[in-house]
């Protein structure tokens, strides 16, 4: 029985990066948008992770424990949960606003901006389902009802989580609306908030992960709702503006050329 259980865990892996593999073809199918763009979302994903962790080792230990010695329970998991949030806010989805800035055609259309968010997800999907392939995530769920599936299920709401966030961020490109990237980075502070808490309390140890992924579910439908209402309103003068701005910067090269 043991062996059964153990071999239908590790499916949980493989379901994970089919879920990516799915985000990012069902999009692709529907928007016909290029690989590139999954590409510049797994770049992202890479670069703010990077940075998150490299940053997080520095001055989360200090922090945590200093926080803890100093509140009293109920005000350090608060404190500390927001903290966890904010890092990812900051690292994430700051580094995806420097990116897209940079590189402004990521916020052309709203099928690129999804695209941007899809592969950030799907990125971070893939690399969870082959570390719970070699059983080094699975043992946290290994407690719950159909145990296998809560990795695949947990995928599908911080993909649609990631894909929302990016794509708020990527229309303040398009828009010049400030207020979007705040709505993409509240977002994400506040999922991964709740996530560090759960951690921090021990929760996760005491209640069914089922019950911790049904507590995640409106994350999950704010997110559907965010990416539909962004395709909907997204800008549509925005790449004719920016072919205009190259076209007119060509002219005005070529006649100066002529000139000299």
């Amino acid at each position: 029985m043991g062996d059964v259980s153990f071999n239908v865990m590790l499916l949980s892996g493989p379901l994970m990066i089919l879920v990516a593999l799915g985000f990012v073809l069902g999009w692709k199918k529907i928007s016909g948008a290029g690989l590139r763009w999954f590409l510049a979302g797994a770049a992202t994903w890479a670069v703010g992770v990077g940075l998150k962790v490299l940053v997080s080792r520095l001055l989360n230990p200090p922090m945590l424990e200093g926080l803890q010695v100093s509140l009293p329970l109920v005000p350090y998991l608060v404190v500390s949960s927001t903290y966890v949030g904010l890092m990812t806010g900051v690292f994430e989805i700051g580094v995806t606003l420097a990116m897209a800035w940079k590189w402004q055609s990521w916020a052309r259309d709203a099928n690129r901006a999804v695209a941007v968010g899809i592969g950030a997800g799907a990125f971070e999907a893939v690399l969870l389902g082959a570390a719970s392939l070699i059983g080094t995530l699975s043992y946290a769920s290994a407690g719950a009802p159909l145990a296998w599936l809560v990795g695949p299920v947990e995928r599908i709401t911080a993909t649609l989580c990631h894909t929302s966030s990016r794509t708020l961020v990527l229309l303040t490109v398009a828009k010049r609306g400030w207020s979007f990237f705040w709505y993409g980075f509240l977002l994400v502070t506040a999922m991964d908030g709740i996530a560090g808490l759960i951690h921090l309390s021990g929760i996760l140890e005491k209640v069914s992960m089922w019950w911790i992924q049904l507590g995640l579910t409106p994350f999950a439908l704010v997110s559907v709702l965010i990416i539909i209402w962004c395709v909907r309103h997204w800008p549509v003068d925005t790449g004719e503006e920016t072919d205009k701005s190259a076209t007119a910067a060509s002219t005005d090269e070529a006649e100066g050329l002529a000139e000299a």
